[in-house]
């Protein structure tokens, strides 16, 4: 990898969050200059360790041919245990500039949220959750968390702004966190569970079965039904909202069978037959009214879930975000921050060239006094 030129590095710093140099010291990443001078440095250091795959020796040693600094293995990895602060307030900066995209039509803005698993070496288990959101409009993350493995996703996490629509798979019906978005003026798009899903009722107050639903459907018909939340006892409003529903045509449907049923022979578990006949429909949940968007538009618009997925296989496969180095908790939390850093800027920077032509970067404020004519 070629060593970034210091007029590039000027370039990418005025990228970051105001006042990201400050905040070094403020939360105790950079303390004295030792073996690095200035804030400038360190971050320059912490984010060639995350897209170097030579390890701390050979991070260092990078550092030191490029005439960035010059410090040992064990330096760094003290760097990279106390700079968790700082990565994470950079990181939060960068994802609150890209937030500021223009409103879909309508009035709404589309964010794809989702988690993906990053784990340390030999681990058998989850050892850190990034959960994330996309705004569809410019394709770029605007808000993100780091939990450990016990972090379950939710959109309560999630800040909620009015005409927010969020796209979630499964994971995300949970009733609080529709709740949580619908209190705030947002709405939801979530895949649904045929069982498990929160207590739903038609509109002659009967429970909902979403098999009996499905049934009546034929190969490529859409189906909607309006629904609410049945009641419950925690003061919270009830939910109203649609299941909009379609029915796979055969060569899909067995592939979505056969894909279930994989699973389950690698996991050693039976199949209940309900979860094949449910694997050949797909079915969401929405708070979204039927006013607004129809049945078909509003299967079209959940498609685009499928680009957090994209974006987390870029991460993993470019960024190599998958594959954590580190065993020390703090050290590793630090690595997964920077990547997410350089990340975020290589997002801002390309939004940037693609959207200002033709140098793609915002140009220093000019100090020298004007010409005179």
């Amino acid at each position: 990898m070629d060593p970034i030129s210091d007029a590039e590095w000027k370039i990418v710093q005025r990228s970051l969050p105001q006042g990201w140099a400050e905040q070094a010291r403020l939360t105790g990443a950079f303390r004295r200059a030792r073996y690095l001078k200035t804030p400038s440095e360190l971050l320059r250091v912490l984010l060639l360790r995350a897209v170097s795959d030579a390890g701390l020796r050979g991070t260092v040693a990078h550092a030191r041919a490029s005439g960035i600094a010059e410090m040992s293995d064990v330096a760094l990895l003290k760097r990279l245990r106390t700079s968790r602060n700082w990565l994470r307030w950079i990181a939060a900066g960068l994802s609150e500039s890209l937030r500021s995209a223009s409103l879909s039509p309508k009035g709404m803005r589309i964010r794809a949220v989702d988690s993906t698993v990053v784990n340390q070496p030999a681990s058998k288990g989850i050892d850190w959750r990034l959960h994330y959101t996309i705004n569809l409009d410019s394709m770029a993350c605007d808000w993100h968390e780091l939990t450990d493995g016990k972090g379950g996703e939710s959109l309560e996490r999630v800040p909620v702004e009015p005409g927010d629509v969020f796209l979630g798979d499964r994971n995300f019906g949970g009733l609080k966190g529709i709740q949580h978005v619908v209190s705030r003026e947002g709405d939801v798009l979530v895949r649904m569970r045929w069982r498990g899903h929160f207590a739903l009722i038609d509109k002659k107050n009967r429970p909902i079965q979403i098999l009996r639903l499905l049934r009546g459907l034929r190969a490529g018909e859409v189906g909607d039904w309006p629904v609410r939340s049945a009641a419950n006892t925690d003061g919270r409003s009830e939910i109203q909202g649609r299941i909009v529903a379609i029915k796979l045509p055969r060569p899909i449907a067995d592939k979505a069978v056969s894909r279930i049923v994989r699973v389950a022979v690698a996991k050693g578990k039976s199949l209940d037959p309900r979860s094949i006949e449910a694997a050949r429909y797909v079915f969401v949940f929405t708070t979204l009214p039927a006013t607004l968007l129809n049945a078909t538009a509003i299967l079209e618009l959940y498609r685009y879930r499928w680009q957090i997925e994209l974006a987390f296989k870029r991460h993993k496969q470019i960024l190599k975000l998958g594959r954590l180095p580190h065993q020390d908790p703090r050290a590793a939390e630090s690595w997964i921050l920077a990547k997410l850093v350089v990340a975020l800027l290589l997002e801002g920077l390309y939004r940037c060239a693609v959207t200002f032509s033709p140098w793609g970067y915002l140009l220093p404020p000019d100090e020298s006094p004007p010409l005179v004519q």
